[in-house]
């Protein structure tokens, strides 16, 4: 179970470091995270899922907000067959938010970039998934 927790840690940090191009630069995914609040109060902030990509990263970026707090919910979760559950819809709705910031991978730079800077997330939430997977099924038997 230690190992799990570490790559939920883990699998979250990478999450919010991935790289995104903004502006004139480049930043963190979980800057735009802390930055989409006062941007949606404010109402200058556009949620789509199928434009380019600076209006695709405020939806991206409260997904993986989503997505990273219920994985943190799982962390302290103690009974193990419930904390599996959890682990796998935090999962979801982060890669269903990795998918939304590069989905244009093959036409678009930043979403290339976006998707390279992601690797790290994307090996680390693969291996919790697996890790998740065979602990679950040693739990059911």
């Amino acid at each position: 179970m230690k190992i799990i927790n570490r790559l939920i840690i883990l699998t979250v940090v990478f999450n919010f470091l991935i790289l995104i191009g903004a502006g004139h630069g480049i930043g963190f995914l979980g800057l735009i995270e802390i930055i989409g609040f006062k941007e949606f109060f404010q109402g200058d902030t556009k949620f789509s899922l199928t434009d380019n990509y600076n209006d695709r990263l405020f939806l991206s970026a409260a997904l993986a907000l989503v997505g990273q707090i219920i994985l943190i919910i799982a962390y302290f979760q103690k009974q193990q067959i419930q904390k599996f559950r959890v682990i796998y819809a935090g999962l979801f709705i982060l890669f269903f938010s990795f998918i939304i910031l590069t989905k244009n991978i093959l036409n678009s730079s930043l979403d290339s970039f976006s998707f390279w800077s992601g690797t790290p997330f994307l090996l680390l939430a693969i291996s919790l998934l697996v890790c998740t997977r065979k602990n679950h099924k040693l739990t059911l038997e």
